[in-house]
């Protein structure tokens, strides 16, 4: 046991995975589910957590209750069968069919195997035991992207990568939780997959924006405005624009950015500069040539060497 709090009926602990079975030790319910062994009422028909037919007769209620000894009422049955239902129960205890809860004001965001609530410091589901940020589901991307920085030779800043529903992004006020689109990932649609070289793109761009926002006061040495100008300046934010994270060339246009999406917002331009300069490994030599022959402009260059520079700062190797 790791100590971990675990809140009652979930099945697992979101620290270290270990699987819980609440049973009814203290005999405040009276039964328990022959099946799962979980608490249950000896009113109920079905066990809420496992599903299992569990009626008795003479015991069992015929008629749906509201909160029967042991449990509360939070919900009536989404069904309509007119029986009470104590949250996080799966099942309703009185016609067994499948509930449905509304955890978006209780958690930070959704497991990517189960669709039900978790936070963003959780290891594990606390439901159904899976990788509660996803990042089971891309290990070639992942140890990819870490090949990539550590070659580099970025330092490690504690990034947590998770798969998230919405867009991928990363808040400047939670600067290490970079949160990757997870339909790009477990799609429902064959098309909304992505190859795992672009997935490995879009990660790196999106580790950019952590990076800089991580290293905010960096933004305000006269080196780095001079290169990237002001990133914190008005951003409008998401748009639809589609971005070929898979592109390892530079852009022939325009001419002081890395492509085209960088040109958008200051950030954008730090971020794919980022993206550009972890996928090429820091070789500066290779990338200015490149630079040279699509006769980009001067200020393409600073802007790698500020980051070059600042790279190595952190490193402690000077200048």
């Amino acid at each position: 046991m790791c100590g971990h709090r675990v809140q009652r009926y979930m099945g697992f602990c979101s620290e270290c995975g270990r699987a819980h079975r609440w049973r009814d030790d203290g005999g405040l319910t009276g039964a328990e589910c022959y099946r799962c062994g979980w608490a249950v009422s000896d009113k109920f028909g079905f066990c809420p957590w496992c599903g299992s037919n569990i009626h008795e007769e003479g015991y069992s209620s015929d008629e749906p209750l509201k909160a029967p000894r042991g449990f509360r009422m939070d919900a009536r049955c989404d069904w309509g069968c007119g029986g009470g239902v104590q949250y996080p129960m799966k099942y309703c205890p009185w016609c067994g069919r499948r509930q449905y809860w509304n955890e978006e004001p209780l958690f930070e965001g959704t497991c990517p195997s189960c669709g039900r609530g978790v936070d963003d410091l959780m290891n594990t589901c606390p439901w159904c035991g899976a990788d509660s940020t996803g990042r089971d589901l891309i290990p070639r991307a992942l140890t990819r992207v870490r090949r990539l920085l550590l070659v580099s030779r970025i330092k490690d800043w504690d990034y947590r990568i998770l798969l998230r529903p919405g867009v991928s992004g990363v808040d400047p006020k939670y600067p290490d939780m970079v949160e990757i689109e997870q339909r790009y990932v477990v799609g429902k649609r064959r098309r909304d997959e992505i190859p795992w070289t672009m997935l490995v793109g879009l990660i790196t761009h999106e580790l950019g924006h952590s990076f800089l926002y991580h290293h905010w006061d960096w933004t305000r040495t006269r080196q780095f405005r001079r290169a990237f100008g002001e990133v914190d300046k008005a951003y409008r934010g998401m748009d639809n624009t589609w971005v070929y994270f898979q592109r390892r060339r530079i852009a022939i246009a325009p001419s002081n950015h890395v492509s085209a999406y960088a040109a958008k917002h200051p950030q954008e331009d730090f971020a794919e500069t980022f993206r550009f300069y972890v996928t090429r490994r820091g070789r500066l030599r290779d990338l200015f040539g490149e630079f040279g022959r699509k006769r980009k402009g001067v200020i393409l260059f600073e802007k790698f060497l500020v980051l070059h520079e600042y790279v190595r700062a952190l490193r402690g190797w000077g200048a």
